[in-house]
């Protein structure tokens, strides 16, 4: 079941704004609470966000952020968002019926791995309650730890808007490498036994 839910998910950018029922954000919450972490120091704090007025501001202060990141990019990755369609618009960030910001705490050790363990649990929770969610996070988080009165040694890592899809994603959408192509034996370069299964040895 679960590698259905990791096979299928897809990151969704489109959503319609009918409400999304507490219970299943508070899952998706708990599902983040229950991942491993560095040390169990548990670095992550979740900020649920439905305030119309908050959400606005979210947007409005990543949107800016995000206009420098873009316009300071590489030239490949320049191309990259181009050719995804992805622009400095994030209508997601008030379409979405909630925000989960997601911030760690920098003074605790291993906290940004941790935190992303934490994110990923919570990702996989949605696609279970039939909800989609995007792991987005911004050019420059610091504004947003003054607007959400966030603790000093605390950063922002993603925010997740949790909403129902507006879009479908086909799966070649979302392609994946072979396990040949970066799974080996030992050494790299090496490639697994026969016993790991033959489609291990398909290098697509």
């Amino acid at each position: 079941m679960v590698m259905n839910l990791m096979r299928n998910r897809r990151s969704i950018r489109v959503y319609r704004t009918e409400p999304v029922p507490g219970e299943k954000v508070a899952k998706i919450l708990e599902a983040g609470r229950l991942a491993p972490s560095g040390a169990n120091r548990q670095p992550w704090v979740y900020i649920v966000v439905d305030d119309e007025a908050l959400k606005g501001e979210i947007r409005k202060r990543s949107e800016e952020a995000d206009s420098l990141f873009h316009k300071e990019a590489p030239d490949w990755l320049k191309n990259w968002l181009k050719e995804e369609g992805i622009t400095t618009t994030k209508q997601f960030l008030t379409d979405a019926p909630f925000l989960v910001v997601v911030a760690g705490n920098t003074k605790a050790p291993y906290w940004l791995e941790s935190t992303w363990i934490s994110i990923a649990y919570m990702i996989l929770l949605a696609e279970n309650e039939g909800v989609g969610t995007l792991t987005y996070t911004p050019g420059n988080t610091e504004p947003l730890n003054k607007l959400l009165n966030l603790p000093k040694d605390y950063e922002v890592v993603a925010i997740l808007p949790i909403g129902f899809p507006a879009e479908t994603l086909p799966p070649e959408k979302r392609p994946r490498r072979p396990l040949a192509q970066i799974a080996f034996h030992n050494r790299h370069g090496i490639n697994l036994p026969q016993s790991f299964g033959s489609n291990l040895h398909v290098r697509r």
